[in-house]
């Protein structure tokens, strides 16, 4: 499994990048995770849901079913590590949107607000294979992933 993180500043086009990259590895067939880490407590489940509420009386997960599909929710916080292994085996490719100390590799999008060039090494983030302003360079950053998604190095 290829795992590839996208890191950055807040508006820098980390979910649309995804997006992006996850349309085109279904074009080509692949399986897809994304794994997004949200600063909120509860992450999108809404109190007022039964959903929500289940969580709240205490359950430990809870899986809606709908006809297309099925959504399980932990009232725990399980390892990125956790997650990346239980994913292992089920998809081609696992995008992960934040968890920027984590050591996967990553890309990072940064607001250069002149040419697309940050110095990323004053972040202090590791294992960064490319950074990128998305205003400047989406053409190239498509292009790369595209290249490295087809490359048979795996995680």
């Amino acid at each position: 499994m290829k795992v590839l993180q996208v890191v950055g500043f807040k508006n820098t086009g980390k979910t649309t990048l995804i997006q992006r990259m996850v349309a085109l590895l279904k074009s080509k067939g692949s399986r897809v995770a994304v794994i997004k880490h949200h600063h909120l407590d509860k992450g999108g489940i809404d109190a007022g849901t039964d959903t929500g509420s289940f969580l709240e009386k205490g359950a430990d997960f809870t899986i809606l079913n709908t006809p297309n599909m099925s959504v399980r929710t932990e009232n725990v916080q399980p390892s990125l590590e956790a997650q990346v292994m239980q994913l292992a085996g089920e998809v081609d490719v696992l995008l992960i949107e934040g968890y920027k100390r984590e050591e996967y590799p990553k890309i990072v999008l940064t607001h250069s607000f002149t040419d697309g060039h940050t110095n990323v090494d004053k972040i202090g983030l590791r294992n960064v294979l490319k950074h990128a302003d998305m205003r400047y360079d989406e053409g190239n950053i498509i292009q790369w992933f595209e290249e490295w998604s087809s490359d048979d190095e795996t995680v």
